[in-house]
């Protein structure tokens, strides 16, 4: 293993700048396939692009009795609270997630098993402060979050607020 990643010029940027949801179906082993980290192979799906100011990713790994587990987590805010909001049947679906870093790279979260969501609403103390919602989603998979080349065989539906995506999947 070559570690060679030290004083050189930092090209590495953080953050997201995509979110895709897409709901969770089972598939078989043979229908996800991969090469390395990158997912070769994945049922054609329809994924629904979220606007969201702010998106992290974290995937912690690992050794357990039996193997590796991947513990992958989602977030994202969504700015203001509205007297209609019912987000209950989103956290209680499961979803598999694609993000694209602020380096270009896709990568699918929960493509195996899923994630589940929960979300908090947060008006804040002060004016300036977040009013809106934090949502994570949250799985357990057993391969890391893999990355794909592109969205080619994904049919992205527009940039949908998340009351669009429970109408148009529910």
């Amino acid at each position: 293993m070559s570690y060679d990643r030290g004083h050189k010029c930092k090209n590495s940027n953080g953050g997201n700048t995509e979110l895709y949801l897409l709901p969770w179906v089972k598939y078989s082993e043979a229908q996800i396939r991969y090469t390395g980290n990158y997912i070769t192979t994945f049922p054609y799906s329809v994924i629904y692009s979220l606007d969201s100011p702010i998106t992290s990713f974290t995937e912690n790994v690992e050794e357990k009795k039996g193997g590796v587990s991947f513990a992958q987590s989602v977030s994202f805010q969504l700015n203001k609270i509205l007297d209609t909001d019912n987000y209950i049947d989103f956290v209680n679906r499961d979803w598999r997630i694609i993000l694209r870093d602020s380096n270009g790279f896709y990568r699918m979260i929960g493509a195996h098993i899923g994630t589940i969501g929960k979300y908090t609403k947060e008006t804040g103390s002060n004016k300036g402060d977040f009013n809106g919602f934090k949502f994570t989603l949250e799985g357990l998979e057993e391969k890391t979050a893999g990355f794909l080349s592109d969205l080619n065989g994904f049919d992205v539906n527009g940039n949908l607020s998340l009351e669009e995506i429970l109408e148009s999947y529910l």
